[in-house]
């Protein structure tokens, strides 16, 4: 069974909820002795502070997309190469052989600018294989070693990027988890020494029980 997707616990900004925590644990270290009776302890409000700080300092999901962006640029160049030397090649073919041949087809480049990814490095292989072997025909026509050479390094190196593609993808959604489980955790604790202080001040301090007061809404930007 899949695993449901985590939900955010709360409705701002995760730099909001890194602002709010801190601010909230000074005030609490500041109500130290009102805290005690419920069991909050300085350990406690450290543990909390460190959550933040780590919080803080994870890698944010706009660098997470930036670095997934510079390798699809880069792999999709890389593709754009591998099917440039695959129709040089393929000139070759097309000069011995025609294009309505099946020593032609078997090179299976046909739909090489509608090729996924796997299919375009599957047709980079196949035209090695298929054009080694058919070298010594095709060399009257043009087709060289070190031509094949390039097909072969460059399906090496698209390769390289379209796993790294997937590496990339897989970390984001890996930290984007993560970063909304940490947050949730925050958020909860947080919720709960708040509601503990605006337990304490209800009634009898009006400016302390607003410190402990959470907004968990977006505010308006008219």
């Amino acid at each position: 069974m899949k695993k449901p997707a985590t939900v955010r616990v709360y409705n701002f900004s995760d730099a909001k909820l890194i602002i709010t925590a801190k601010e909230k644990i000074a005030f609490i270290r500041r109500d130290a002795a009102s805290f005690a009776p419920f069991g909050i302890t300085a350990t406690q409000l450290t543990d909390l502070e460190t959550a933040a700080n780590t919080f803080s300092d994870t890698i944010t999901d706009i660098e997470l997309i930036n670095s997934q962006m510079a390798v699809t640029v880069s792999k999709n160049a890389k593709a754009d190469q591998l099917r440039t030397a695959i129709r040089m090649v393929m000139v070759c073919a097309k000069l011995q052989y025609g294009t309505n041949t099946a020593r032609y087809r078997i090179f299976g480049t046909d739909t090489l600018s509608r090729q996924t990814d796997s299919d375009l490095l599957l047709t980079g292989k196949r035209v090695v294989v298929v054009g080694t072997e058919s070298l010594p025909t095709l060399s009257a026509n043009g087709l060289t070693t070190a031509m094949l050479a390039t097909v072969k390094t460059l399906c090496n190196e698209f390769e390289t990027l379209t796993i790294d593609l997937k590496i990339k993808i897989w970390e984001r959604d890996s930290m984007q988890e993560y970063r909304v489980e940490a947050g949730n955790n925050i958020y909860k604790t947080l919720l709960k020494y708040t509601t503990i202080g605006l337990s304490i001040w209800e009634t009898s301090n009006v400016a302390k029980y607003n410190d402990y007061v959470i907004y968990n809404t977006v505010r308006s930007k008219t």
